[in-house]
């Protein structure tokens, strides 16, 4: 059985010699297939990059009341079609009639950003997703190629209401100490965990402390989950695109949860905003999650009345045995699961790579990465409980 493992932007794998060829072709389109988009022909990239202003042009021309710009955006012969909730049928309008409906000049309160562009020659979809308060609409976009430009043809909208959010916080450090090699956030523990959250009805975004892509490390191409994970177009426009924690509002999510990896452990600890997210959400009645390193984010948290967040609390998170095991015990900066006990946490651990999860109050924590769902599942259940535990 071939392992295939993408990390950063390559795509890693260890088959046996003997296997096939046709096979390893197949498992090659694979990997190539999730990879991003870097891997393509120049001349894609650069009708990519016209799409995207052509569909610029049209969130903040819309978001704006910009009518030059939103204009600009469309053929002149495009229409919009979408459910008429009235009469539940087929409503179409020109662009005349759309324009019309916006008063020159008067901004929107709504943000807009563009998931997914997917070009075919000289026609293509994108997809954007408008956020407007309580009111979310997602547009599926298709363009046109006439002569040198790219332009909107149709859209198709539907609008819907605003889900509970959850943010996952991975890091931005990509150096394993002095080793000379990387690290980074692990791929595994956001995917496993995005996947529950989001067919349990929420909304994810990632942030991190430099925002944009961080490397990483840990994605398996023969997970299941895994592979939804990267074909998902709105879990591989977030997770590629976070957003700086220094930006993030902690009272517009329901919980937080810090994704491993070793990264976490050089800068996460002491990072203001991500100690200011997580002190504000579980002191607003959210919940706190993290698994295997990502605990080591949550050791000086200090609540407002002065109490370490982890004092007094049942947690594991990643064990010094594990640590030694893989021998970086000496490499990372401190150890997590001595940190937590330094800071009055009480400590629990398992086997090595056994799976196990810690649920104390609002705070979960798991050990390693076969504890990723299992952490994820039980936030949800204590977020869907009618009487949050406090």
């Amino acid at each position: 059985m071939a392992t295939w493992v993408l990390e950063g932007n390559m795509c890693h794998h260890e088959m046996p010699a003997k296997m096939a060829g046709g096979l390893k072709k197949t498992l090659f389109m694979l990997c190539l297939l999730m990879a991003p988009a870097s891997v393509f022909a120049q001349n894609t990239q650069t009708d990519e990059d016209a799409i995207r202003r052509t569909l610029n042009d049209y969130i903040e021309g819309r978001n704006n009341s910009d009518m030059e710009r939103l204009t600009r955006a469309f053929d002149k012969q495009a229409d919009l079609r979408f459910r008429n909730p009235d009469t539940g049928r087929l409503s179409i309008w020109s662009l005349a009639d759309y324009v019309g409906k916006f008063t020159p000049g008067k901004k929107l309160a709504c943000s807009g950003r563009i998931v997914s562009v997917d070009v075919a020659g000289g026609a293509a979809q994108g997809k954007v997703v408008l956020n407007c308060g309580e009111k979310i609409y997602a547009d599926y976009i298709n363009l046109l190629k006439i002569g040198e430009s790219w332009v909107i043809a149709s859209k198709v909208y539907s609008l819907y209401p605003a889900r509970k959010k959850v943010l996952f916080v991975i890091t931005s450090h990509e150096a394993l100490g002095t080793t000379g090699k990387k690290t980074g956030f692990h791929f595994g523990e956001a995917a496993r965990a995005y996947k529950p959250f989001h067919d349990a009805g929420y909304d994810v975004d990632f942030a991190s402390p430099k925002g944009g892509q961080t490397y990483f490390h840990g994605a398996d191409l023969n997970d299941e989950t895994e592979r939804w994970f990267i074909r998902h177009p709105d879990a591989v426009d977030a997770i590629f695109n976070a957003r700086k924690l220094s930006e993030i509002d902690p009272e517009k999510y329901a919980a937080v949860y810090f994704v491993g990896g070793h990264g976490v452990m050089w800068d996460l600890p002491g990072d203001g905003s991500s100690e200011t997210i997580a002190r504000t959400i579980y002191e607003h009645g959210g919940v706190v999650g993290a698994v295997c390193h990502g605990p080591a984010a949550l050791i000086n948290v200090k609540l407002t009345n002065g109490r370490y967040l982890v004092a007094g609390k049942t947690v594991t998170s990643f064990t010094d045995r594990e640590e030694r095991e893989i021998k970086l015990d000496r490499v990372v900066p401190f150890l997590t699961q001595r940190a937590l006990e330094n800071k009055g946490a009480t400590f629990r651990a398992a086997t090595n790579w056994e799976a196990n999860v810690q649920a104390d109050g609002r705070l979960v924590t798991g050990q390693n990465p076969a504890s990723t769902k299992k952490v994820a599942d039980e936030m949800i259940r204590l977020l869907n409980a009618a009487s949050p535990v406090q």
